[in-house]
C-alpha cells in the first residue's frame, strides 16, 4: 500500500500544507503550498473566517498541484501553554496466541492518558518513550510480538482545551478532516532527527514570524519546552518604525534586500520608498541589515536565556530552524552568538527546502512512525484518486522538464 500523508501548519504569518509519500523508507514531497495567514495575531485567532479562507487557499493550491483534492491532514499545534507529563501503563494481552496487535498498542497508549490531563486542558499527543514485553524486554515495534503483557512509558502532551477545540473546529470548517494532532516542537525534531540526535542531549529551536520555540530533547524525547513572542515580524516593525514607512513597504524591504547580518551587506544597494511625510527616501541594504541584525541578536539572546532556564545539562547539539532562518546570511549571526555547537537545520527535500516547512515536514514523519508502531499504513487518497493523479499528470500542462513533472514522472511511471 502506498503511504501518502498530508500535514498543515497554521502560523501567524503563513499557512503551510505539505503532502508527502514514503518511498523506499524516504519521504518524497508531492506538493507543498504556503499561503499568507490572515486572522491570527501572536498565535491567537482574531478572525475565524479569515483563518478558514487562508486554509482553503492552501488546500486549493496543493490540490491543483496534485490534480486531486486534499481532504485529510495531520494538524500541527503550537506549544504555547503546553504541558508535558510522564506516564506509565501496562495491559494484559487477551488474544489466545498472546500476539500483540495494533489495538493492544492503542489500548496501552490510551491507558497512559488516564489522570494526566489537567482541568481545562485537552490531550494533544501521547509520545511513546519505551514499549516493554514480558515485563522488561524493550521493543520499538511491539505489534506481532508474543507476550503476556505490554507495557509503555510515555510523555503525555496537553494544551488549553479552548485552543485545541478552536483549531480543530476551524480546520474542519475549512473542509479538512484531521487525522491526528501533533505538537510542533516534536515535529521540528522529527524534521531533523538522525542516529546521532537519537542518542544525545540537545536543543531544537524554531524561529517563526511571531513566536519562537525552544525545546530540549534527551535521546529523541522532548523533556522541556518554552515559547517566546519575538520573530520575523518584529524586524519588519523595526524597519517600519525607524524609517517611518508603511508596514507593507517595510515587509517588501525585508524580503527584497535585507540580510540577517550586515557583515556582507552592500551600502550601494538600495530601494526608494515614500515615507509617512510623503518624502522619497533611499533605504540601503547595509542600514536595513543593521536593523535586522540587532533584532536577531536580541532573539538569539532570548534563546540562550531559555536554554539556561530549561536545562543545566551538557548539550551536544543546537539546531536552529523555522522561517526566520531563511533570511539571507542568518548563519553568520548564529555562529557569532552560539559558536560551532549550533547549526542551521536545513530541509533537504526537493519541493520543500524552505525552513518555514519544518514543522509540517516533521509532522508527516512523526505520524508515519506512529502508524508503524501500530502496524498500520495510510494513504489520504483512494485508489480512484491515485488514478486521477496519473491522468492529471498526462493531461495538465505539467512539463516533463518542470520540477512537478519530474516528481510525478518518477512516482507514477516507475
Amino acid at each position: 500500500m502506498r503511504k501518502i500523508i498530508a500535514s498543515i501548519d497554521i502560523g501567524s504569518d503563513s499557512t503551510k500544507l505539505v503532502v508527502g509519500e514514503f518511498f523506499d523508507n524516504r519521504l518524497h514531497i508531492l506538493s507543498a503550498s504556503k499561503t499568507e495567514t490572515k486572522g491570527i495575531e501572536r498565535g491567537k485567532i482574531v478572525d475565524e473566517n479569515a483563518v478558514i479562507a487562508s486554509i482553503k487557499e492552501a488546500v486549493d493550491e496543493s490540490s491543483k498541484m496534485l490534480g486531486v483534492t486534499v481532504e485529510k491532514c495531520v494538524l500541527c499545534l503550537n506549544m504555547v501553554g503546553t504541558r508535558i507529563s510522564k506516564s506509565a501503563s501496562a495491559i494484559k494481552i487477551k488474544d489466545a496466541t498472546k500476539t500483540i496487535s495494533g489495538s493492544d498498542v492503542q489500548n496501552v497508549i490510551s491507558k497512559c492518558v488516564d489522570g494526566k490531563i489537567p482541568e481545562d486542558y485537552a490531550l494533544v499527543s501521547v509520545l511513546p518513550v519505551e514499549f516493554t514485553i514480558d515485563g522488561d524486554v524493550v521493543t520499538s515495534h511491539p505489534v506481532g510480538q508474543v507476550s503476556e503483557n505490554l507495557g509503555l512509558k510515555a510523555l503525555v502532551v496537553s494544551s488549553h482545551k479552548d485552543y485545541v477545540s478552536e483549531m480543530l473546529d476551524i480546520v474542519n470548517k475549512a473542509g479538512l478532516k484531521v487525522l491526528d494532532v501533533v505538537p510542533t516542537a516534536v515535529c521540528d525534531y522529527y524534521a531533523f532527527k538522525n542516529a546521532s540526535t537519537d542518542v544525545t542531549y540537545g536543543v531544537i529551536v524554531n524561529l517563526g514570524a511571531e513566536i519562537g520555540t525552544v525545546s530540549i530533547f534527551d535521546q529523541g524525547m522532548i523533556t522541556e519546552v518554552s515559547t517566546f513572542r519575538n520573530g520575523g515580524k518584529n524586524i519588519v516593525n523595526d524597519i517600519s518604525f525607524v524609517c517611518k514607512i508603511d508596514e507593507s513597504d517595510a515587509k517588501a524591504i525585508y524580503n527584497d534586500i535585507t540580510l540577517a547580518s550586515s557583515k556582507l551587506a552592500n551600502p550601494n544597494e538600495y530601494r526608494l520608498v515614500t515615507n509617512y511625510d510623503g518624502e522619497e527616501v533611499k533605504l540601503n541594504q547595509y542600514d536595513m541589515s543593521e536593523i535586522a541584525t540587532s533584532r536577531i541578536v536580541d532573539i538569539l539572546n532570548l534563546v540562550k536565556k531559555q536554554i539556561n532556564i530549561l536545562t543545566k545539562s551538557e548539550i551536544s547539539y543546537i539546531i536552529v530552524s523555522g522561517g526566520l532562518t531563511e533570511l539571507r546570511d542568518f548563519n553568520y549571526v548564529v555562529d557569532s552568538e552560539f559558536g560551532k555547537r549550533a547549526t542551521i537545520g536545513k530541509l533537504n527535500l526537493i519541493g520543500a527546502r524552505d525552513n518555514s516547512y519544518t514543522s509540517a515536514v516533521g509532522a508527516i514523519k512523526l505520524y508515519d512512525e506512529r502508524l508503524e508502531t501500530k502496524g498500520k499504513a495510510l494513504s489520504i487518497f483512494s485508489n480512484e484518486e491515485l488514478e486521477d493523479m496519473k491522468l492529471g499528470d498526462k493531461e495538465t500542462n505539467t512539463n516533463n522538464n518542470s520540477l512537478l513533472g519530474k516528481v510525478f514522472g518518477y512516482f507514477f511511471d516507475n
